[in-house]
């Protein structure tokens, strides 16, 4: 597998990838990149920005590095279809990083870096990263330790929510993680704006989005970020009266917004045993 074939496999637009493997990288200079890529990863990132094209050559580099990567997948056993679904975030962010910047190229190094690094993997409609948690976690009466083992969820672009396709993710999530890394994990965590308890205000019952909030105990709310504007609107104005109303989330959000109110991330907690349980009386 070369960078030119993975890229090509991703779909990358053509101009995009002539771009890419026209940019200058001497074996000696991508060897400099890679060890300073894997020894610090903020460094990496200020030294990127100081370049004259960062974005385009962030995705130069992330696309010969996950050649590496790929061969990484196939030594475990871990099934392509896997790999592929997962670096489907290249294309994903390559296409942000033009409506974004109006450049081509790769935007959010720190996420696509955990893809290379074997630290998120996605399973059907969901990705996972496993981690432990940070902190205490109390939810109806029950106390979950800091240092818990737990798969970190994360809802890519894509597709509507449907419930079946979750539970069929959420359900391989665990046995995936024992299979290719020997890893038993028992809890889901996930914090983000699809979890707000707000949206039960703005949505129909039959939203993929409350269905998705159905298979979590939401236990707490942040508001640091407003990563609901962001993502439905795809951009955060200071004025709520910008944003468009060209669909009914829109639009109610956007009410709800200019009666002054604010939607925060809502984190949630869910067992494996009782997602695996209800899966199982699904089909």
């Amino acid at each position: 597998m070369t960078a030119q074939e993975l890229a090509a496999r991703l779909s990358l637009p053509e101009a995009l990838q002539q771009q890419v493997f026209t940019v200058p990288i001497s074996p000696t200079k991508e060897q400099e990149w890679n060890e300073l890529f894997l020894r610090d990863q903020e460094a990496f990132e200020l030294r990127l920005r100081r370049h004259p094209a960062p974005e385009l050559l962030a995705l130069a580099l992330y696309l010969r590095w996950a050649t590496t990567t790929y061969h990484r997948y196939l030594a475990l056993g871990i099934p392509e279809v896997v790999f592929w679904d997962t670096f489907h975030d290249f294309a994903l962010w390559s296409e942000e990083c033009m409506r974004i910047t109006g450049r081509p190229g790769l935007i959010e190094w720190g996420w696509n870096a955990l893809l290379l690094r074997m630290e998120i993997f996605r399973l059907g409609r969901l990705e996972y990263q496993p981690r432990a948690l940070e902190h205490n976690i109390a939810f109806e009466g029950a106390t979950l330790a800091a240092g818990t083992p737990i798969l970190e969820v994360h809802i890519p672009t894509g597709t509507p929510l449907g419930k079946h396709e979750l539970f069929a993710s959420l359900c391989s999530a665990g046995p995936f993680f024992e299979r290719y890394f020997q890893r038993s994990f028992f809890w889901f965590h996930c914090h983000s704006w699809l979890l707000s308890p707000v949206l039960r205000e703005l949505l129909p019952p039959t939203s993929g989005i409350l269905q998705f909030q159905s298979f979590w105990r939401i236990y707490d709310e942040d508001f640091s970020h407003p990563q609901a504007e962001e993502r439905v609107f795809g951009k955060v104005q200071a004025d709520p009266q910008m944003y468009a109303e060209h669909t009914s989330l829109q639009c109610a959000l956007k009410k709800y917004l200019l009666g002054g109110k604010r939607v925060g991330m809502g984190m949630g907690i869910a067992h494996r045993a009782l997602i695996e349980e209800a899966g199982g009386s699904t089909e």
